[in-house]
Formats: structure tokens, C-alpha cells, sequence
């Protein structure tokens, strides 16, 4: 079991790309709950599982256009996701610190969204609207990215130990549905976790 601290950092790769500008506040009132199993065989791979509950925020303010006209969108965005971790690259340094590579699925489970949409045609007026008006959904449901975790395991026992670790999130998918499409995520964790040996006698990886 672990759990602890998330901030996240929204961020995009089209700065000054056109007509298009973007901004990002960072989030820091996240947190992130969750279980694992490790050392799992599946075939020829040893494997950790996760299954997490996350939720983090931040603010962008970003907008796009021509000559004709452009639009504009300011939100402050919090949100949740269960998420499903698979790490296929598992190491073990020193035979206290454990290095874990992966991937992970997130389902949108709330989304808590405040903000305007605002836009500007020629020879027509310019427009305001809150964005839970406009639109009926403004996070993508489901995210996609990559994750590492380094952890150092503190025996407290035969088969207990208390397990420092920082975990980092790199966002493949679009975190937003509608405008700005473009926005992902980066999440650093510092957690805590609590580690038993439930079956010591499958691997010898937690020997001290």
C-alpha cells in the first residue's frame, strides 16, 4: 500500500506555434492512494501491478486564432483517475532500492472545471461563455503514459518494510477534449508505502 503527495505540471509542445500561445499554473493540492503487487510472473517477465487512485489540478490559459478571429480559454481544472500501472522493467540496486518502468491506463472518474471560453470574429460581436455551458465534458476520459518509481525499502521486520519512494508521470495522451487539445501532463509523487512479503517463499528479492 502507498500513498502521498502529487503535483502536477499541465505543459504542451506547441509554444509559439502559429497563432497559438499558452500558459500553465501548476497544481499543488494533489494526492495519490494505492495498492501494488510485485514480483509477479507473467511468462518470462517479472512484473509489478498497481491500481491507484489519483486526483490533481492546475490552471491554463491558452488561445488560438488568425486574422479573422480567435478564442481564448481560461480554467482551473481538478480532477480524479483510477488508474491501472503495468511495469514490465523491474531493478533491483544495492538490494534496498527498486526501480520500476511502466505504463498506465487512467479512467476520468470527476472533473471539477471552472472558467471562460471568450472569442472575437470580424464584423461579428465577441463572445463569453462559461466553459461547464459550452461544453458537456472538457477532460478526455481516458489518459495514457508512461511512469517510473525509485523506492528504498527500510526493513521493519521479517517481511515488512516501510518504502520511501518518488514516482514520475510523462503524459502520452491529451489530457482535454476540447480547447486546448494539445495539453498534457507531468506528475512528480512523494510517497510512503508499507511492503509485505506474502509469499517469501516465491522469490528470494526481498533477502537482506
Amino acid at each position: 500500500m502507498f500513498g502521498g503527495y502529487c503535483k502536477n505540471n499541465f505543459h504542451d509542445y506547441l509554444k509559439d506555434e502559429g497563432h497559438f500561445q499558452s500558459s500553465y499554473e501548476p497544481g499543488n493540492n494533489g494526492y495519490s492512494v494505492g495498492i501494488g503487487l510485485e514480483n509477479i510472473k507473467v511468462d518470462w517477465l517479472t512484473m509489478r501491478f498497481t491500481l491507484r487512485y489519483d486526483k490533481y489540478d492546475g490552471e491554463i490559459l491558452a488561445s488560438d486564432g488568425g486574422l479573422g478571429g480567435g478564442y481564448t480559454t481560461k480554467a482551473s481544472i481538478d480532477k480524479s483517475l483510477l488508474t491501472l500501472g503495468l511495469f514490465p522493467l523491474n531493478m533491483k540496486i544495492i538490494e534496498s532500492i527498486d526501480i520500476n518502468i511502466g505504463l498506465e491506463i487512467s479512467r476520468l472518474i470527476h472533473e471539477n472545471v471552472s472558467g471562460i471560453a471568450s472569442g472575437w470574429q470580424m464584423e461579428k460581436p465577441n463572445w463569453s461563455e462559461d466553459l461547464n455551458d459550452r461544453y458537456d465534458r472538457f477532460n478526455n476520459n481516458f489518459h495514457i503514459g508512461l511512469k517510473t518509481r525509485i523506492a528504498y525499502d527500510i526493513k521493519m521486520g521479517n517481511d515488512l518494510f516501510i518504502s520511501p519512494q518518488y514516482q514520475i508521470y510523462y503524459g502520452i495522451s491529451n489530457e482535454f477534449e476540447e480547447f486546448p487539445k494539445a495539453t498534457k501532463s507531468i506528475r512528480h509523487y512523494f510517497c510512503i508505502g508499507i511492503e509485505k512479503i506474502i509469499n517469501p517463499k516465491r522469490t528470494t528479492a526481498y533477502q537482506r
